[in-house]
């Protein structure tokens, strides 16, 4: 079998390689990592929200027949994460500083299962309601994200550059996917099924999905910790 059979895991090293870039270039920026990339994990499993409706790619060991979801739903879920957290500080030449004299630990563990089992609970209820849930994982992260600014609106600007960096980083990503494997969305996506709309090759929904993943991903770390964007300052020669 060809290694294009299995194209969700092309996808997800696809995903990863910026994210690996950022936290080799930026060595400051793995602290982020630690927190953002096990919260993200618990999402690979509502992978049986979207396949085989929404899309049907190929699993390794055929896991999402067996179980609902994938290996490749945690590598794509925690590269996701790692990238739209890091994204934001890295492009734009900040630093994540944390207050002086930061809390115990478990007060920062609950203010960062706050929103995670919000999101959780708020894609049941949906799902129950049998919304299609490409769309509403967009409004939740959005609503979860407009919740966090609602506290944090020193992070307003952060998250909306955050959402269109990550937007723009997602697109192409999809498009070097597409190169990689001519014909993917018509293969392997459902697009006929939704709005059928595609932004210069991609599904929209696709777009849709990066811009909200992007504006939750780039405050759930800030938040959590209360720390803020700083500007790195630039070394100066003695």
């Amino acid at each position: 079998m060809a290694f294009t059979a299995y194209n969700f895991l092309i996808l997800c090293a696809l995903f990863a390689l910026p994210a690996a870039l950022i936290a080799i270039l930026r060595p400051d920026l793995r602290k982020i990592l630690k927190l953002t990339v096990p919260a993200s994990v618990p999402f690979a499993a509502t992978e049986f929200l979207f396949y085989p409706s929404y899309w049907r790619p190929k699993f390794l060991f055929d896991l999402a027949d067996r179980i609902g979801f994938g290996i490749e739903d945690v590598l794509f879920v925690t590269s996701l994460g790692a990238l739209t957290s890091t994204l934001y500080p890295f492009a734009t030449s900040r630093r994540a500083e944390l207050p002086q004299g930061t809390g115990p630990r478990l007060p920062l563990v609950r203010r960062g299962a706050v929103p995670l089992v919000a999101a959780l609970a708020a894609t049941a209820i949906l799902h129950a309601l049998g919304v299609r849930m490409i769309y509403g994982c967009c409004v939740i992260m959005a609503g979860v994200a407009a919740a966090i600014l609602a506290v944090r609106r020193d992070l307003m600007e952060a998250a909306l550059v955050g959402a269109a960096l990550t937007t723009c980083v997602y697109g192409a990503l999809c498009l070097a996917f597409a190169a990689v494997i001519p014909g993917i969305f018509d293969l392997a996506w459902n697009t006929e099924r939704f709005s059928n709309v595609f932004v210069l090759g991609v599904p929209l929904e696709e777009l849709l999905y990066a811009a909200s993943t992007g504006l939750v991903g780039t405050v759930f770390y800030p938040y959590v910790t209360g720390a803020r964007f700083v500007r790195v300052q630039p070394v100066r020669d003695p």
